[in-house]
């Protein structure tokens, strides 16, 4: 297989990103054709949520995993590895080391949080011959993923306990994520757009270009300023970096909202770099908060119906990989290397 970088990222705490991570694992370790590198964006891995006070997963590798790990959550983890590269990543938890997995055991993942050093990372891993990089993050430190393939997304009822409302949210990612890649020809560069005053320019250089390209981030209120006050003529194209960008604009309805009401102004919005959504999985579990002992408790809802909804009302895959494993979840990040 062609080398792929997939992206886990969650919707919330404790919506199985973990477990989704832990499921694909056990069906790679079956497979000889894969060499599997391992990081995180950020820290995870910890033995209880330290909100709920709940047990958490934590992840296991296998002789022959290549792992991006901080110095601190290695000296914390069970599983033996040799260091095969200190890299110049500097993290709070200490430099990103490149190690073996000599010996199973359980990893605390902590690997780098920008997107210029997970980029190094994925390169490095590349020159190993690794084939098959799993990322593991989140939609509050989504960023770096901009430098992988594909995204799995881990939703689930600790986000939205209402099934309706939490397909739609999904769904709103999803169309985010799908925006079409554009190339205009020499669009206007911005580089950010951060204020109302940034807004008006944006809006004054509609009136000269047919294409503005906005580098970094426009923030919610000043895009919805935008969308409320553009007027140039229909056919024009805003061009952002990556779709990811557009998803920390600001809350992810509001945004795909605004979004809605450029296309309805005919202004064409389109993306440099796209980032392929692969698959959902669902987790009807949530924790409930119990006033009278101050603690919180296991909960679920229906997972069959939440299953069943997912898989006729959302546009992509949908998975629920306690009940089935990760053999469907895997097939399609096989299907989608090819």
């Amino acid at each position: 297989m062609k080398p792929i970088v997939v992206g886990i990222a969650g919707t919330a705490k404790n919506t199985g990103k973990t477990t989704t991570t832990s499921a694909l694992l056990e069906e790679i370790q079956k497979n000889d054709d894969i060499t599997l590198g391992l990081t995180s964006i950020g820290y995870d891995g910890e033995d209880i949520d330290n909100i709920t006070g709940l047990p958490k997963p934590k992840i296991e590798a296998w002789p022959g995993v290549i792992v991006a790990i901080s110095e601190k959550c290695l000296e914390n983890s069970s599983a033996k590895v040799k260091t095969l590269l200190r890299t110049n990543i500097s993290t709070p938890l200490g430099k990103i080391l490149i190690a073996v997995v000599k010996e199973k055991g359980k990893l605390l993942l902590a690997g780098p949080n920008k997107s210029k050093d997970l980029a190094q990372v994925i390169n490095i891993f590349h020159q190993l011959q690794v084939n098959l990089t799993l990322v593991d993050g989140a939609l509050n430190r989504i960023a770096p993923m901009v430098e992988v393939d594909g995204i799995i997304l881990a939703t689930g009822a600790a986000k939205n306990r209402d099934i309706q409302q939490l397909i739609q949210e999904t769904q709103q990612i999803v169309d985010i994520l799908n925006f079409p890649i554009m190339n205009p020809t020499n669009p206007s560069l911005v580089n950010y757009v951060l204020d109302e005053k940034g807004a008006d320019k944006v809006l004054e250089a509609f009136k000269y270009h047919d294409a503005l390209y906005i580098q970094g981030i426009i923030g919610e209120k000043y895009f919805n300023y935008f969308a409320d006050h553009y007027t140039s003529s229909a056919g024009k194209q805003l061009l952002f970096s990556d779709a990811i960008k557009l998803l920390l604009s600001g809350e992810i309805s509001n945004v795909w909202n605004i979004l809605g009401k450029l296309k309805k102004l005919d202004l064409k919005v389109g993306v440099k770099k796209s980032v392929d959504i692969l698959a959902v999985t669902v987790n009807p579990y949530y924790p409930l908060y119990r006033f009278s002992t101050n603690d919180y408790q296991a909960c679920y809802v229906d997972k069959d119906r939440l299953l069943d909804e997912f898989t006729n009302k959302l546009t992509i895959p949908a998975y629920d990989v306690v009940v089935d494993g990760g053999h469907k979840l895997f097939r399609q990040i096989l299907s989608y290397s090819k």
